[in-house]
């Protein structure tokens, strides 16, 4: 049966003019990188989510730095998976194939793809929460020269909870899942909106569907395919049956 949603998904891929790739956690665990909410995962440890939220930047500034210095080191360290190279061979072969992720380790573009919807930001980048400067200069650490905030300011440039995307990057995705034959959802639950409303945008406009993740989705029902495995053998697998060259 596998196979058999596999080789659908091949035959949509090489139909299709414009392909949205939607990505999540799943997408980067063969890399290294720990998943969110799983067992093990970065936010079921104890005491980890309150790092989560930006206020914890001027409530226990030295902790919050800490913990993201700590977990940037742990990313760079990371290299693409098979997932991430075949996305990329994909996009390679069919230029109008847009890649949004909510992942903030870079590994898409360190495989080779180009233009990456960074939906979440991207944890090499920082950026002032007073000012909003990207990359400031920082005095002490966590002060931005940019804007002269007396309180710390300079925190990484992701998503924390409570905090809305970048309004240009999602209105960038949304488009493009309005606009797509297929998009594929790849290793997501697919449950943190407004990211996850792009398989609602591009079922709703009648774009073919398609979810590869270790589990069934909540938003499974969208799907025209479902293909329950692990992302970094399945990509490649779909990229052979799509006749497109990968390796």
């Amino acid at each position: 049966m596998r196979t058999d949603m596999l080789t659908s998904v091949a035959a949509w891929l090489r139909q299709a003019d414009r392909i949205v790739v939607f990505t999540g956690a799943g997408l980067s665990k063969a890399s290294g990188i720990p998943t969110y909410r799983d067992s093990g995962g970065l936010w079921t440890k104890t005491g980890n989510m309150r790092f989560a939220y930006s206020q914890a930047l001027a409530e226990d500034t030295e902790a919050f730095l800490d913990f993201w210095t700590r977990r940037r080191a742990e990313l760079a360290s990371a290299r693409p998976n098979p997932g991430h190279y075949a996305l990329a061979a994909l996009q390679r072969a069919k230029p109008l194939t847009t890649l949004a992720t909510q992942n903030v380790d870079g590994l898409l573009t360190k495989a080779g793809a180009s233009d990456v919807l960074e939906l979440h930001g991207n944890l090499f980048r920082t950026r002032c929460q007073a000012c909003g400067a990207m990359n400031p200069e920082a005095d002490e650490r966590s002060r931005c020269r940019e804007c002269g905030s007396a309180q710390p300011s300079v925190r990484p440039d992701v998503v924390m909870f409570g905090e809305m995307l970048d309004p240009a990057v999602l209105a960038r995705a949304e488009f493009e899942a309005r606009c797509c034959d297929v998009l594929m959802a790849v290793g997501t639950s697919a449950v943190v909106y407004p990211a996850a409303g792009l398989l609602e945008k591009a079922k709703s406009r009648g774009a073919k569907v398609a979810v590869i993740n270790a589990e069934p989705i909540e938003l499974g029902h969208l799907a025209d395919a479902q293909v329950i495995g692990a992302s970094e053998d399945l990509l490649p697998r779909l990229m052979a049956l799509a006749g497109i060259a990968f390796g």
